[in-house]
């Protein structure tokens, strides 16, 4: 009769070893079983804005684990939040038994460090193309045409996040999210832009942007202060530096006698967005404009010489003057 094994031994201190695994994918949080799923969805929701993860504190002192997961995922698509925010709910998720969404949060953290950029993606009728899966798992080439930095740069690769629950099929549209492999020569796009799914040098479908976020800059470090008594003679004053414009750089500006562009007005879409080209030829990313107040706030910023009412510096890729955050009547502007 063979005897049943028994529990794992105990260590001095009480605490029960875990089994040993050779799964390269193993959560953090088994590694740290010290780290329970409500103090992780206590650290998310600490950082969302206050009164903001009310509901999902409350489905966690129901036990509803699950459910307050959701909820706090919800509540971050109204609010930006830190990378640090989704790895908390990815945590939360591989503690979850059966729950599909880590990797959906896996994606989200790294939105949260490198941009968001979503999609509407259509694909061409050809009965050579295979279904898309939903979720992760195509890196296709991306032909940006007008849009990259460089011509000689046009044709990159971002991995492909599929929305919904079906497959896409040959002819078929779908919504759905890009990460960039390279970001930097994705900075151009804006709301309204095509660009093109290829395989190789095949086409295989298209995608029209919808929205576009970028991350900010790291802010430069002030220079170390000399040591007081240093010298006798008084410091120059700084020299700005300023990056020459190349040859290659920003040649699709739609005119160059406009130094400012504004994107399409999509519907249901909170914001139109605007790119600034600055006195030194340098495009500033595209910033969301939902009135036209906001839209004179920012240009004035970074061009003070352009006039924000000379049609002849706007460049509107349609419906001038109108914003989302106004309804369908230009916006008055007082001379």
């Amino acid at each position: 009769m063979t005897a049943k094994p028994g529990p794992p031994p105990e260590e001095p201190s009480g605490h029960v070893p875990t089994r040993a695994t050779t799964d390269p994918d193993r959560s953090r949080t088994e590694q740290r079983p010290d780290v329970h799923i409500e103090d992780v969805l206590e650290s998310a929701a600490a950082l969302l804005p206050s009164g903001r993860a009310e509901i999902a504190r409350a489905l966690v002192a129901k036990g509803d684990h699950a459910a307050a997961l959701s909820a706090l995922a919800q509540a971050a698509d109204q609010h930006p939040t830190p990378p640090r925010f989704w790895e908390f709910l990815t945590d939360a998720a591989e503690q979850l038994p059966g729950e599909p969404d880590a990797e959906w949060y896996r994606w989200r953290t790294t939105e949260a460090l490198r941009g968001q950029l979503r999609i509407e993606l259509t694909l061409a009728t050809d009965g050579f193309i295979a279904p898309i899966p939903p979720g992760r798992g195509l890196h296709p080439l991306w032909d940006l045409g007008e849009q990259a930095v460089s011509s000689y740069l046009a044709v990159r690769v971002a991995a492909l996040w599929l929305e919904g629950d079906e497959p896409l099929h040959s002819g078929g549209r779908a919504f759905g999210r890009l990460l960039p492999l390279d970001a930097a020569h994705w900075h151009n796009l804006m709301p309204g832009d095509v660009i093109t799914m290829r395989d190789g040098e095949r086409v295989v479908g298209s995608a029209t942007v919808l929205d576009v976020t970028w991350p900010d800059p790291p802010a430069e470090r002030a220079p170390a202060l000399l040591p007081a008594g240093f010298g006798d003679l008084p410091l120059p004053p700084p020299t700005p530096r300023v990056r020459p414009r190349t040859d290659t750089e920003h040649t699709t500006w739609p005119n160059p006698d406009c130094p400012v562009q504004v994107s399409a007005l999509i519907p249901n879409l909170r914001h139109r967005y605007v790119r600034v080209m600055r006195a030194n030829g340098s495009v500033g990313q595209p910033y969301p404009c939902a009135t036209h107040a906001e839209f004179v706030r920012h240009v004035t910023h970074e061009r003070p010489d352009v006039d924000t009412q000379d049609p002849a510096e706007i460049h509107w890729n349609d419906h001038p003057g109108i914003w989302p955050g106004q309804g369908s009547q230009p916006a008055e502007t007082d001379r």
